[in-house]
Order: C-alpha cells, then sequence, then structure tokens
C-alpha cells in the first residue's frame, strides 16, 4: 500500500512540527500502521477516514493529539494524507473542504 502527502497536509505538517518537534517522528509511526492496517480509524464519508494520532512532544490527554484526514483509493490501493491538526485548534473538519481537496489534488 502506498501512502502519498498532498501539499496541503505537508503545509500543515510543516507548521505543526515547528511547536511538536517530535511529529515527524508520529508520522513515521503512524505511516507504518496504516501500511499494516494495524490502526483503526473513523469513516467519515465515501472513503474518508479520520484517525487520532498520539503527540509524543506533549505526553497528556487526548484532546492535546493530532488528528490525521486522509482518503483511501481503493482502485489503487492507495491512501492519500489530507490534513493534520490538533483537536484543541479544530474541533472538526468540514466536508466540503476535504471534497475540495480531493478535487484539486486527486481528480
Amino acid at each position: 500500500m502506498k501512502i502519498n502527502r498532498i501539499p496541503t497536509f505537508t503545509k500543515s505538517a510543516k507548521k505543526l512540527a515547528k511547536k511538536y518537534k517530535k511529529l515527524a517522528y508520529d508520522l513515521e509511526v503512524l505511516e507504518g500502521e496504516l501500511q499494516n492496517g494495524a490502526k483503526t480509524a473513523i469513516n467519515l464519508d465515501n472513503d474518508f477516514y479520520k484517525i487520532r494520532l498520539k503527540n509524543s512532544s506533549i505526553p497528556q490527554g487526548k484532546s492535546g493529539d493530532f488528528r490525521v484526514v486522509y482518503f483511501f483509493k481503493t482502485k489503487n490501493n492507495e491512501i492519500y494524507l489530507l490534513d493534520i491538526y490538533t483537536k484543541n485548534i479544530i474541533e472538526n473538519i468540514d466536508k466540503d473542504k476535504l471534497l475540495d481537496l480531493v478535487k484539486t489534488y486527486l481528480l
């Protein structure tokens, strides 16, 4: 299974990495778990999924953890990481925004 990062995800991750120094390591762990199918995610709609990613930089509570939203393209067996954010900044992500990201970068 191939995991791709779209530019929006990369931009958000770089911004968060300035504050959370262990984010790169956390993302490596997540990608390994996604490739092995070991991590469970919440199905948002169609092929959109949201997953909680442990924030190793601040080992406290779930509200400080990251949320990663991805699109699973079953035809190609590929995962596209769409966005990453912390729950204390954004409570939920807008589904229209996700559709726009897929239309812009994947279609």
